[in-house]
């Protein structure tokens, strides 16, 4: 039986980096050839990147993909590469891997289903292309075809054929006669996706009893939507090999050999690109981190998905640093732990020389000698207290920004609020009190915040992180221009339930059991409140609105599974009857679709955020709801 040995190559690139792209692509096929490689598989649209949106309507977009697959032949004359990027053909725009070998186009291969769920929306630029249609464009193979390297050959599947089940181009693939398949794609993060994934390329290569080489894009890419940077080579059941997810170098090559069938048949869906280069292989094969197999996987998998998008967000953006509004509660707290644990990672991983090198048009940045130096010059925090605020929510601000180590600082703000306060007392000549104007006070404390941090946020040209989370946007439970100022929104995509769970996690376990943020004590026995109300009512979030699992499940069943509202009332029923009054659970459902419809207006105006669970109520990328509707709350038995 034939030998081959291959490689793939995980990339982390940023849309429209069209000479940053092609360099990342060279670091990993040197990575590959040094090993040996005959062919490197790379991610879906690496070329342009994959997040370019409406510029791929853009014939300049389309020119520079040619531009620079055409400057990467010359180092596709040893090696096989397939690379991804966007091809006009007969007025309609595809999803296409460019197959280079010696020297030449050899093929573009199109994707044949695509992604338009979700976070995506392919259909709106692309076309999918069918089944078994083979033409040429400019003397070069375009279609459905399978590719040839001697006695060996191989097929693609783009990134969503692989999800269509017994439609996935892997079978007819299994029929024509395929030795091993190849995978570039872009396949957003989520929790426990990556398993998924891993499953897809094991059937890929049982499908054509042969292997499957699966490449993943790695990062933030664009800024809402962040990748593992998983690839897999798949063979007998078995995966040989898997890079390391979550990664903050720039690329991750994997290499093994494998042994397939041959197929010496001529046919005309098959392109005989000529032999293959004699190589010495050498396999890369990483050892797969431990905390992989942990029982907190979800813990792990949120804080390093985060985590990197910050890192990349920061660095993409050319931003400073970091500025955080920290109230001492759980929101902001987390953020400021993530923020920590991303600086704490790339340190890690890349070394002080790395940091340096990938920061290194931060002004300041030569003045830092190690990680605490960092930490301190790129996180800015600020406790802006008022009458409202507790000792207890000003300590746990101090204590976690003491253990971190930001620059921090405490202002009082009761004289701004106070001004405003008494400018309209004057306008519409009455005082303003609690038992009439309860929002209006509440909200004027949350935004009389914002400009002191976004000051902050100017002075240092950092990025100012808004802290609102997946729960607080369901019901509007948060104040525009207030909390939810920011250039993005780190935790938008998490619910609060999770989020605390998240918070004692990594004040008791933390990352692979070793790096925790002990500062996090605090804050872990504070119960969640807004502080804006007087301190002797006794603010607390769960009795403004409803107990957090309540407030989440109905979220979930309402506009994820989009049950009825009657179906959701009998879920409810069901899940909390027990420990809840039929009185009460009628309170909290009727209060939550009233308040979901009453806040989409707050929705749309969010800062972008990261999306890492299976949905979001992001409505520029996942969740549309009407402005103005009747909303469901009518909709309830009565």
């Amino acid at each position: 039986m034939p030998k081959i040995h291959v490689a793939a190559g995980v990339l982390n690139q940023t849309p429209l980096d069209w000479e940053g792209n092609f360099q990342r692509i060279l670091g990993a096929i040197q990575v590959a050839a040094d090993a040996g490689a005959n062919l490197v598989c790379f991610p879906e649209m690496c070329l342009t990147g994959y997040g370019c949106e409406d510029q791929f309507f853009s014939p300049f977009t389309q020119e520079k993909a040619q531009e620079y697959v055409h400057k990467l032949l010359d180092y596709s004359k040893d090696i096989v590469l397939l690379v991804g990027l966007p091809l006009s053909f007969e007025a309609n725009l595809y999803n296409v891997v460019a197959v280079l070998y010696q020297g030449k186009i050899q093929a573009y291969i199109p994707k044949q289903f695509l992604a338009n769920e979700g976070l995506h929306y392919e259909a709106r630029w692309f076309s999918a292309w069918p089944a078994g249609i083979r033409t040429v464009i400019q003397g070069i193979p375009l279609g459905d075809y399978r590719l040839g390297l001697g006695d060996i050959c191989f097929g693609v599947e783009i990134c969503q054929d692989a999800w269509e089940g017994e439609k996935r181009p892997a079978h007819a693939l299994a029929k024509r006669g395929v030795s091993f398949n190849c995978n570039p794609t872009a396949s957003h993060f989520s929790f426990g996706k990556s398993k998924v994934r891993q499953q897809l390329a094991l059937e890929g290569a049982s499908i054509i009893q042969g292997a499957y080489v699966f490449a993943n894009l790695l990062g933030n890419e664009s800024g809402r939507t962040i990748f593992d940077g998983d690839a897999y080579i798949a063979q007998d059941g078995k995966i040989l090999a898997q890079t390391k997810r979550f990664s903050f170098q720039d690329s991750q090559v994997i290499c093994a050999t494998i042994e397939v069938n041959g197929f010496t048949s001529h046919a005309d869906d098959l392109i005989q690109m000529g032999a293959l280069t004699s190589q010495t292989a050498k396999p890369i094969v990483p050892e797969i981190s431990t905390w992989e197999s942990t029982k907190y996987i979800k813990e792990e998998e949120f804080a390093r998905s985060i985590a990197l998008g910050l890192w990349d967000y920061l660095r993409k953006s050319y931003s400073y640093g970091y500025v955080i509004s920290l109230s001492g509660g759980a929101d902001s707290s987390a953020i400021a732990s993530l923020c920590a644990t991303a600086v704490h990672l790339a340190v890690e991983e890349l070394g002080w020389s790395g940091v340096q090198k990938r920061l290194a048009f931060i002004p300041w940045m030569n003045t830092c000698a190690h990680e605490a130096d960092l930490l301190r010059q790129l996180m800015t925090t600020i406790y802006q207290g008022t009458v409202n605020s507790s000792a207890d929510t000003r300590i746990s601000a101090a204590t976690l920004a003491a253990g971190i180590g930001t620059q921090h600082h405490e202002i009082e703000i009761d004289a701004l609020v106070q001004g405003y306060r008494s400018l309209i007392e004057s306008t519409i000549q009455r005082p303003l009190t609690w038992e009439q104007d309860d929002i209006t006070l509440q909200n004027v404390q949350a935004r009389v915040r914002a400009p002191s941090a976004w000051m902050l946020a100017n002075i240092k040209n950092a990025l100012l992180l808004a802290t609102s989370n997946r729960s607080e946007a369901s019901v509007g439970y948060a104040t525009m221009d207030g909390d939810t100022s920011g250039s993005i929104s780190p935790i938008a995509g998490i619910d609060k339930a999770y989020l605390r769970t998240w918070l004692r996690w990594m004040e008791k376990e933390g990352l692979g059991g070793q790096w925790r943020v002990a500062g996090l004590a605090n804050v872990n026995h504070l119960e969640p409140s807004a502080e804006l109300r007087p301190l002797d009512s006794k603010q607390v979030d769960e009795e403004d609105l409803m107990p957090y699992p309540i407030l989440n499940a109905l979220e979930r069943w309402s506009f994820y599974e989009y049950q009825s509202p009657a179906a959701c009332f009998e879920s409810l029923k069901r899940v909390y009857g027990a420990q809840f009054s039929s009185e009460q659970l009628n309170g909290f459902i009727h209060r939550f679709f009233r308040l979901w419809a009453r806040n989409q207006w707050k929705r749309e105006r969010y800062a972008p955020g990261f999306h890492v669970d299976d949905y979001s109520l992001d409505p520029k990328s996942w969740l549309r709801f009407p402005i103005l509707s009747a909303g469901l709350e009518k909709d309830l038995p009565q």
